[in-house]
């Protein structure tokens, strides 16, 4: 059995989040940034049973803290469990060069 996990979000990728939402509506709608937004999030709140699903991130392999991330619509969720918290520490989409 899994145990749940509360799901917390830095400051950082809330910032992220808002410049997804941002970057999305002004290039499409605000309707299909909502969209997006609601799938982003419905994939974090997977991760209070799901914490083990994502893959280790590469880019982070040398922190004293393992790192892990899942992908929802071409946006790499980076998170880390600390706790009993999953803490998704930044988002992006994968055409960008990640900021880490």
């Amino acid at each position: 059995m899994v145990t749940a996990k509360k799901v917390v979000w830095t400051e950082a990728a809330k910032k992220d989040l808002q410049n997804i939402y941002n970057q999305v509506a002004s290039n499409k709608s605000s309707q299909h940034a909502k969209a997006l937004m609601n799938m982003i999030l419905a994939s974090t709140l997977e991760l209070e049973t799901k914490h083990d699903a994502g893959k280790p991130e590469k880019l982070l392999a040398r922190e004293s803290e393992p790192y892990k991330y899942i992908i929802t619509a071409y946006h790499k969720i980076i998170y880390s469990i600390v706790g009993d918290d999953v803490v998704v520490e930044i988002l992006y989409h994968q055409k960008q060069d990640p900021v880490v």
